[in-house]
C-alpha cells in the first residue's frame, strides 16, 4: 500500500540550498524529523522518494535502529555518464536514525559529493528535490568549503585525492568482471556484502555499493564512522562503501581520501575522535577488498600504505 508523503517543509526551505552553496558546501544535511517509527519512517521515506522520481536501489541496516537507503535518478545517472569516473556519484545515501520515538533524517549533501567527485553538473535539481521531500533544515558536519576547494580536495600534503583510487584488481572481460563481483558480494564474502549495483547507461561502468560489515574493525563500515563521529544525528549517510568496475579494472577511492572528504575537520593526532586512530583503516579497507572482489592485482602495493598516521 502507498503510504503518505512525508511533510513538505515550505518552498523557502526548498530553495535554501543555493544560499547555503553560495557560503561554502558542507558534508551532510539534515532532513526533517519525523514523528514515528523508524519501520514507519523507512516505508514512508521510501513512498515519497519514490513519487518525487527516485529510485531506491539500495536498503541496509548497518547498525541496530538505523537504515541506510541509497537512491539515485535519471539526472544523477546523466550526470555519472557525463564525468570521467563518474560512477562514484551515481547515487546519494540517506540515513534514518531512530531516537527516542522519533526518526532523525540526514543526508549526503548532493552538492558537497558533486563538487569532491568531480562531476559535470551541481546536482542542484537533486538538492532541490531532496529538500522537498526530506526536508533541509540545516546542512552539517564540517566548516563550509567552497566548490573549487572540494574539486581539488586533499587532507594534507602526501595524502590522496580523487585521482588516487586503490586498485582491487583486473578481471577477463567487462562482463565476467560484474559477474564475479556481484557473486561474491551476494555470498558476503568476508563479511563484504552487497548493498546496490548500478550500470551506467553508454557506458562500461558500474558502481557498487559496498557494506563493510568485516569482522576487522579497521575494515569495518560502522565502526570506522563511529570512532570518530560525535552527536546527533550521526553520519552513517557515509555508507555503503562504493567500489567501481571500469572495463576490466576495479577500484574504490582510497580510505585517506573519502573519509577525510566526509570527515575534513577531524584532526590528524589528540581528542577522542582523530584520524590517528584509524592509522590501520586505510589498508585493512583495501585487503578486505581486493579479498572479496577476488581480481587480480599485479602490484600488491599501493598509496595508503602508511595510514592515517604516517603521512
Amino acid at each position: 500500500m502507498l503510504m503518505r508523503s512525508l511533510p513538505v517543509l515550505p518552498l523557502m526551505l526548498g530553495l535554501a540550498a543555493p544560499v547555503w552553496a553560495d557560503a561554502g558546501l558542507q558534508p551532510f544535511i539534515e532532513g526533517t524529523t519525523l514523528d514515528n517509527t523508524l519501520a514507519q519512517a523507512d516505508k514512508t521515506t521510501q513512498a515519497a522518494l519514490t513519487k518525487a522520481g527516485f529510485e531506491v536501489v539500495g536498503h541496509y541496516a548497518p547498525v541496530k535502529n538505523v537504515v541506510v537507503l541509497s537512491i539515485t535518478n535519471p539526472a544523477m545517472l546523466q550526470n555519472a555518464v557525463a564525468t570521467p569516473r563518474g560512477g562514484y556519484g551515481a547515487a546519494l545515501s540517506i540515513s534514518l536514525e531512530e531516537s527516542g520515538g522519533k526518526t532523525l533524517v540526514s543526508y549526503v549533501n548532493p552538492a558537497y559529493v558533486a563538487a569532491g567527485y568531480r562531476l559535470a553538473s551541481d546536482n542542484s535539481a537533486v538538492t532541490q528535490s531532496l529538500a522537498k521531500v526530506l526536508g533541509a533544515v540545516k546542512p552539517f558536519g564540517a566548516k563550509p568549503r567552497t566548490a573549487e576547494q572540494l574539486h581539488d580536495y586533499q587532507y594534507a600534503f602526501g595524502m590522496e585525492t580523487f585521482n588516487d583510487p586503490i586498485d582491487l584488481g583486473g578481471f577477463p572481460s567487462f562482463s565476467s568482471a560484474d559477474q564475479k563481483i556481484t557473486s561474491r558480494l551476494q555470498a558476503k564474502t568476508d563479511g563484504v556484502g552487497l548493498v546496490y549495483k548500478i550500470k551506467l547507461p553508454t557506458k562500461d561502468e558500474i558502481v557498487y555499493g559496498v557494506d563493510l560489515g568485516s569482522s576487522n574493525a579497521d575494515a569495518n563500515g560502522v565502526k570506522l564512522v563511529d570512532s570518530v563521529d560525535t552527536g546527533m544525528p550521526h553520519r552513517y549517510a557515509f555508507l555503503p562503501y562504493e567500489v567501481l568496475l571500469k572495463d576490466k579494472e576495479a577500484e574504490a577511492l582510497n580510505l585517506r581520501f573519502r573519509m577525510a572528504l566526509f570527515f575534513p575537520d577531524l584532526p590528524m593526532m589528540g581528542g577522542d575522535a582523530s584520524f590517528f586512530k584509524l592509522r590501520n583503516a586505510p589498508d585493512a579497507v583495501k585487503s578486505v577488498l581486493r579479498k572479496a572482489l577476488g581480481g587480480t592485482v599485479v602490484t600488491q602495493s599501493g598509496s595508503g600504505d602508511s595510514g592515517f598516521g604516517g603521512m
